[in-house]
């Protein structure tokens, strides 16, 4: 079967006619070895990237280059952590000529990063946008004073459930820009603990957050919108904008 015959199979397979409009072509470029060898992830990528896609009718095009990267780097993986991010950056490569690249940039923070990695980021500023939408926030994300001002306190035991290891992990997110301070430590009364984590958020992680959902044109509206995952990542439960906030909610005195 020609590559091309592939890569249409494909997109009806997960898209049908949409996933075929959006993505046939470029997939078509990519050559038998990702159509082949990494056929499952691909699948998945593109999945997730047609269901971000709010108007498949809008006549943008797909850079190639951008989907090149995406594509190459994604496809390895199953994860459906990495299918989110990775599937919103799919999408996001679309402009309207076809030659906004942007997106290459967050490829490279993304294959720099583990899955689960991915994870923590992703509930960390999913809980944050909650936050923000039940404080009704004017927060201007653009201004950097403003978000790096803010915190997000998470309960430990919740992470390490989810095999999150924030001990590790934060100093990955931090190195990479995407969380501007972080700390972990647990507090103590009687015979109760809490381990928490607490993180200061940043510029640069509320637009990868934005990507991951296809939303980069609208990240600065992040306070006010609900982003939902479509690969069916699960927001965390044990979250509060602070220390006293989370010692209420697992019945702790303050």
């Amino acid at each position: 079967m020609a590559t091309e015959e592939i890569a249409i199979t494909t997109a009806i397979a997960v898209g049908g006619y949409i996933g075929t409009k959006l993505f046939g072509t470029a997939l078509a470029t990519m050559g038998d070895e990702i159509n082949k060898l990494y056929a499952k992830g691909r699948d998945k990528i593109v999945e997730v990237a047609t269901k971000k896609i709010d108007n498949p009718e809008d006549e943008k095009k797909l850079n190639i280059r951008a989907a090149r990267d995406v594509l190459w780097n994604g496809a390895i993986t199953e994860d459906e952590v990495c299918a989110e991010y990775f599937g919103g950056m799919l999408a996001a490569a679309r402009s309207k000529d076809g030659k906004d690249d942007e997106v290459v940039n967050y490829v490279d923070t993304i294959k720099a990063m583990s899955a689960r990695q991915l994870e923590l980021h992703y509930v960390a500023y999913s809980s944050w946008q909650v936050i923000l939408n039940v404080e009704k926030s004017a927060l201007d994300v653009a201004q950097s004073g403003e978000v790096t001002g803010k915190r997000i306190f998470m309960g430990g035991l919740e992470l390490l459930q989810r095999k999150l290891r924030y001990d590790r992990d934060l100093a990955v997110l931090n190195r990479l820009g995407l969380i501007s301070t972080y700390k972990f430590d647990t507090f103590t009364v009687s015979e109760n603990s809490l381990p928490y984590v607490e993180v200061a958020p940043s510029i640069f992680g509320v637009m990868l957050f934005a990507v991951a959902h296809n939303q980069l044109e609208t990240w600065n509206s992040f306070p006010t919108e609900r982003y939902e995952s479509t690969s069916g990542i699960q927001p965390l439960q044990f979250f509060a904008e602070s220390l006293d906030k989370l010692k209420a909610l697992a019945g702790l005195p303050a």
